[in-house]
């Protein structure tokens, strides 16, 4: 009986050892396909992240593209305001000057050629009545 229970055991162990290098190739095999699957997962990710990132650029440069654009708005507005009171301001001081130094402004001068050309007309008018 003590051989029958020592043959069990050694085909026992071959069963075991077998099974044992089974279940290690088996689990080599699953840890290959778990380190595929998790670098085709990260590239994944990498890949998704960089086109999240990607995105994120654009929407970063449209936003300080549109803030720029509205800057520069702002900025021309300012521009022609100031233009405006620097022209009305510089128009009242040459005016206050043109009294101070009383001399002939343009409206004036219009005023007086209109007034000119016509006594030219009537000395014309009168000068051809008397000939």
């Amino acid at each position: 009986m003590a051989e029958a229970s020592a043959r069990t055991a050694r085909i026992s162990m071959k069963d075991v050892r077998a099974s044992v290098r089974r279940v290690q190739s088996e689990g080599e095999r699953i840890v290959g396909r778990l380190r595929r699957d998790a670098q085709s997962l990260i590239s994944r990710t990498r890949r998704d992240g960089v086109s999240d990132l990607l995105a994120d650029a654009l929407k970063f440069e449209q936003t300080i593209r549109k803030r720029a654009e509205k800057a520069i708005e702002e900025l021309e507005e300012r521009r022609a305001r100031i233009m405006a009171t620097f022209e009305e301001q510089a128009g009242r001081l040459v005016e206050t000057v043109v009294k101070g130094l009383n001399l002939v402004t343009e409206s004036e001068v219009r005023e007086l050629r209109r007034r000119v050309a016509h006594l030219e007309r009537r000395v014309d008018q009168i000068g051809g009545n008397a000939a």
